[in-house]
C-alpha cells in the first residue's frame, strides 16, 4: 500500500531521530486521543439503548459497529422505536 508516494511508513535513521521527535510526539498524541475517543464511545454504548440493562449487540466482524440501533436484540429495538414514536 502506498502512503505519501512510498511503500510503508517512514522511519527515520537513528542519527535523524532527534529531528523527527516533534513529529513522533504529535503522532503518538493523536493516536492516544483516538484511542481515548473510541474507549469513551464504547463506554457510552455499553448497555442497551432501551434501558433493559443487557449488553449492546455488536457485529461479529467489526467490534465498534452497533447492531439493532444500539439495542441488545431486534425485539428490544422494536420496543424502543415504538416508545420513541409514541413520544
Amino acid at each position: 500500500m502506498k502512503i505519501n508516494g512510498r511503500y510503508g511508513r517512514f522511519t527515520p535513521r537513528t542519527s535523524q531521530q532527534p529531528y523527527y521527535a516533534k513529529r513522533a510526539k504529535r503522532e503518538q498524541r493523536a493516536q492516544l486521543e483516538a484511542a481515548a475517543r473510541l474507549r469513551d464511545w464504547l463506554d457510552k454504548h455499553n448497555t442497551c439503548a432501551n434501558g433493559c440493562g443487557q449488553p449492546v449487540a455488536f457485529y461479529d466482524t467489526i467490534h465498534y459497529t452497533l447492531r439493532h440501533s444500539g439495542c441488545c436484540s431486534s425485539e428490544c429495538e422494536a420496543a424502543w422505536l415504538a416508545r420513541s414514536e409514541a413520544n
